[in-house]
């Protein structure tokens, strides 16, 4: 029984068909910890059956049926076959395909990186109305390039393409909101989905911890955890699934008759419907929801101009008042922009490429965030319109 539990989880109301069910098969075996220094398991990885990963698709369908606050939490795990390289994948003959990760080198720019299988599917689990929040580890951008809006998304651990909220290195400090939205997420959610993470001690288990521990005691659906590798949280999960993610998420879209996009052919890419059709010279959006400031208002009426040599600065984050300037767009369609930046330590500042992701300029647009990462300097500083707190920002960020 317990073997059974440590493979495919608790399976609370369903354990008579999980005990049915096969032992994963072991794919690579590695003595080596997934991610030394932390609380995991070796780099080994493990393959569900097809017979069981499709009955495993069909419980975790089950589950999402049920629940009413469903949050994913998702690591490098996700990204892979993205050929993006992960930390945990040690083994050179990692079924992620970057075995061997931490020197691994594809030859290809990650920010160049299009959304998988599995990123599309959970996409298209998103726009059903199944998840409340997605918790992403990840800096990469690859939900929002597969069209999962801003709105849902909260890039704990930093982004590339978000001036507001650079990459925290793992000395570091979480972003306060971001990190009490992150808490309130795992306080809340009745069913947690963990996804090519390893699990193993940062801030962010807790989204895989307390869901958890609630279903123990009967006050919630639990936790998923889907990857190749065991955690130290596999016992106590729901659903333990051992799998690529791309395999099992093409499963469970099959299982639920999920819409998921194709793949865009290559050269072309997700652009959201506010700047289809548009060149660079329009990418300018007046009428929106917010103050000068960034923040949503109903008596705000901002203009964002994000052309080529437009005036920003950085409304939150480690470099809230920061001024630079756009320069054009990636290939992508996400907006090239430049600001002068100053170190944690010392007073030399430099000029630092940043980019600015497209899909934000539709949640501008939709007034579906409450404050914006970058605004234009503004023409005039009042309290009324909130620029005096702007320009507050400006002089500290200057000193």
């Amino acid at each position: 029984m317990s073997s059974s539990i440590q493979w495919h989880g608790a399976c609370y109301g369903f354990e008579g068909e999980r005990d049915n069910w096969e032992l994963p098969k072991p794919a690579v075996i590695s003595d080596m910890t997934a991610r030394p220094e932390y609380d995991c398991m070796t780099a080994s990885e493990y393959l569900d059956t097809e017979d069981v990963l499709r009955a495993k698709a069909v419980a975790l369908a089950g589950l999402l049926s049920k629940s009413k606050r469903s949050v994913l939490s998702t690591g490098a795990g996700l990204s892979t076959s993205a050929g993006i390289a992960d930390y945990a994948s040690q083994a050179t003959e990692s079924l992620s395909g970057v075995g061997g990760a931490v020197a691994a080198t594809t030859g290809m720019s990650p920010f160049l990186a299009q959304p998988t299988d599995a990123h599309r599917v959970l996409f298209a689990l998103c726009k059903a109305g199944h998840v409340y929040r997605w918790i992403q580890q990840n800096h990469d951008g690859l939900p929002q390039k597969a069209g999962v809006p801003q709105e849902i998304m909260n890039e704990i651990h930093g982004a590339w393409h978000a001036p507001d909220n650079p990459v925290i290195p793992m000395s570091g400090s979480l972003r306060t909101d971001l990190f009490e939205d992150m808490a309130q997420c795992a306080d809340s959610a009745d069913l947690s989905i963990a996804i090519g993470t390893s699990i193993c001690g940062l801030n962010v288990d807790r989204l895989v911890t307390i869901p958890a521990r609630k279903a123990a005691n009967g006050e919630a659906l639990g936790t998923v955890i889907v990857g190749l590798q065991q955690t130290v949280h596999d016992e106590s999960a729901t659903l333990r699934v051992f799998a690529r993610c791309d395999d099992f998420f093409k499963k469970l879209a099959d299982v639920m008759a999920l819409e998921a996009p194709s793949a865009y052919p290559k050269g072309e890419y997700f652009i959201p419907a506010c700047i289809q059709g548009k060149s660079e010279e329009e990418l300018i959006f007046s009428g929106l929801r917010y103050n000068v400031a960034g923040f949503l208002s109903e008596e705000g009426n901002l203009t964002l101009d994000v052309r080529e040599d437009a005036e920003l600065v950085i409304t939150r984050g480690m470099h809230a008042g920061a001024r630079g300037i756009t320069y054009g767009c990636d290939r992508e369609g996400n907006v090239r922009c430049r600001f002068k930046l100053k170190p944690e330590r010392g007073k030399l500042r430099a000029q630092v490429a940043l980019l600015l992701g497209r899909w934000w300029l539709q949640a501008a647009v939709d007034g579906a965030v409450p404050q914006l990462p970058i605004v234009n300097v503004p023409a005039q500083c009042t309290a009324e319109n909130g620029g005096t707190w702007l320009q507050d920002l400006m002089d500290e960020y200057a000193k």
